[in-house]
């Protein structure tokens, strides 16, 4: 999204003697601006999503809540087959954020993540042998 301003850039310019209108209707150009901003909604569109948030005039951060596709699960070493977690997660995306994490909350590096399709990852752990407690998955599209 291009943004469109009416400021001017040659006010001020150093070293050159200028008149005291042009700062002022930049400040005139700045403070219209500001408020016209201060009446638009903005939402993120594309792979990331949010609800319209209103800018205001406090001093306040302003938080935009965006909403992911996000797969949890967990799992235990009788859920492998031959040390490897198959996954189905339906996200609709083959192009995915995999992470691991054991028992301890640790998040682990796995011997490889295969992205099998738009809805199943592979994930092998054989160099774990067999894991102890319940380990966790995340899947992010």
């Amino acid at each position: 999204m291009a943004v469109i301003s009416r400021i001017n850039p040659n006010f001020p310019l150093p070293g050159i003697d200028q008149p005291s209108k042009g700062f002022r209707d930049n400040f005139t150009v700045i403070k219209s601006e500001i408020e016209a901003l201060q009446g638009k909604k903005i939402q993120l569109v594309g792979e990331v999503t949010s609800i319209p948030v209103m800018l205001d005039s406090g001093s306040g951060v302003v938080a935009i809540p965006t909403v992911t596709k996000i797969f949890r699960q967990n799992f235990t070493f009788g859920t492998l087959v031959g040390g490897i977690l198959t996954v189905t997660h339906n996200l609709g995306q083959q192009f995915v954020i995999v992470q691991i994490s054991n028992e301890l909350y640790q998040v682990v590096a796995v011997d490889s993540i295969t992205l099998t399709n738009t809805n199943t990852v592979t994930i092998d752990l054989t160099s774990y042998g067999a894991i102890t407690g319940t380990w966790c998955v995340v899947v992010r599209g």
